[in-house]
């Protein structure tokens, strides 16, 4: 049986391609607007639901100047969800706004990237230009379910579940991961942060937040290689997904789009 993804918008900003983009002036273009939008990700397999990341903490926006349009936790009830009941938390990366409610999903085991752990748990981490990404109190939580064995380390390639595996690509996070997803109309790669934007990928310009330069390339070889073996790229903050989806409609209109 293969999975059903839902993509959850609970959160925009109002930016400049200039600002996105790491040395944008390189192109030689004059600056753009570009907005973008934040999501996190349901799967659904009959009776099974998998959450992948848990967004940002809604306190957290406004200091970053970002809009919560939805908390996560209100997201997740208009979707019929109980965090508390969800058995399996797929966290991508450790930035601020993917692992920012993680202490709604009591009972999960969380599925964390191994090279996450160990940088985020590193003295080296805390230098101003890497943890101003994080959430220290998610960063904390996450360190204190590993220690009670509730977090399951995630390597370079790991299958999760038949039909549902990760692969570490780096380059914007030193353990970023994307997912492939097996769906009734084919594969759906789950991008997160290794493309933020469909222009990213298909011009090869690279996020302005980065720990390796190498690694983003890298990555967006690899996803053009799945996308030219069937693979449909769902990149992690682009307000365009909203428009190449459908609206789930219901209690979750304007909030929930069906990617497969």
């Amino acid at each position: 049986m293969s999975y059903e993804i839902v993509a959850v918008r609970y959160g925009t900003v109002r930016s400049h391609k200039s600002e996105l983009f790491y040395r944008y002036q390189a192109y030689g273009e004059p600056d753009a607007s570009q907005d973008m939008d934040f999501f996190f990700y349901v799967l659904r397999r009959g009776e099974e639901v998998i959450v992948i990341d848990t967004g940002f903490r809604p306190a957290a926006a406004a200091p970053r100047g970002r809009e919560c349009l939805t908390p996560p936790a209100q997201a997740l009830a208009r979707l019929g969800i109980d965090p508390a009941r969800v058995k399996r938390l797929l966290i991508t990366h450790l930035h601020w706004d993917h692992i920012g409610n993680v202490e709604l999903f009591e009972a999960a085991e969380l599925f964390v990237p191994a090279a996450e752990l160990e940088f985020w748990s590193a003295p080296i981490s805390r230098n101003v230009q890497f943890w101003a990404h994080v959430d220290p109190e998610g960063v904390a939580l996450i360190e204190g379910a590993w220690r009670a064995g509730r977090v399951a380390v995630t390597g370079e390639q790991q299958e999760i579940a038949p039909g549902l595996r990760t692969i570490t690509v780096g380059g914007h996070s030193p353990g970023q991961q994307v997912l492939v997803v097996d769906t009734a109309s084919g594969p759906v790669v789950l991008a997160s942060d290794a493309v933020h934007l469909y222009e990213e990928l298909e011009l090869e310009r690279p996020f302005s937040v980065m720990v390796n330069l190498r690694e983003m390339y890298e990555g967006y070889a690899l996803l053009k290689r799945l996308r030219t073996e069937g693979a449909s790229i769902v990149p992690g903050h682009d307000p365009l997904v909203t428009e190449r989806y459908p609206d789930l409609g219901g209690d979750a209109a304007g909030l929930a789009f069906q990617l497969a």
